[in-house]
């Protein structure tokens, strides 16, 4: 082994063995803290009452103003007034994928006593397919792109999927931090009604 290393040098009459070494650790720690990182994408299986990273949610909903896939611009101020679920979700996201159809099965059977339910996106590479996977799933809420002003906002939504319970008085009364099932979404729902 030690004729292999001498023989090998790389930089300076340092072998290359040990350079590679270095180099395939910095690029582990890298990605250790880039998957830590702030911001939406990391997905959730778990389930926790408020956002993650020691951040708390802000005790009113804050307002935001986004597009829809269509262009079309959504303010908050629509939902006014009106017991609101937000699910911060992407396609990309398994989690967020299974429990998108409990959600538009509890959506459709509450939406004629005021509910609310808005769908708050953070595909980015993914856009394109976002039509398709609204038609497929058949969605009837509002579908809008997020950012990361919004998502900073609302306490920092650093895993998805993470849904907001807003009552009627515009104070979010529940946070959960990962999938949900359709019971337990059927159940805060019914705490807004």
């Amino acid at each position: 082994m030690r004729r292999l290393l001498a023989s090998r040098r790389g930089i300076g009459g340092v072998p290359l063995v040990l350079i590679l070494i270095v180099v395939f650790a910095a690029a582990l720690v890298l990605y250790r803290n880039w998957q830590g990182a702030a911001g939406p994408g990391k997905e959730s299986r778990e389930s926790a009452s408020s956002p993650t990273h020691g951040e708390a949610a802000p005790q009113t909903a804050p307002p935001f103003s986004l597009p829809d896939v269509n262009g079309n611009v959504y303010s908050s101020d629509r939902f006014a007034g009106k017991p609101t679920v937000i699910n911060f979700f992407a396609t990309y996201c398994p989690p967020c994928r299974e429990e998108i159809p409990g959600f538009v099965e509890v959506y459709n059977r509450h939406k004629g006593n005021g509910l609310q339910l808005i769908g708050i996106s953070f595909d980015r590479d993914t856009r394109e397919h976002l039509p398709g996977f609204i038609a497929n799933n058949r969605i009837e809420y509002p579908i809008l792109f997020g950012d990361v002003s919004t998502a900073r906002a609302y306490g920092g939504v650093y895993n998805l999927p993470t849904t907001f319970f807003v009552g009627k008085d515009g104070r979010i009364k529940n946070v959960h931090v990962g999938y949900m099932d359709q019971d337990t979404f059927d159940r805060e729902v019914r705490k807004l009604l």
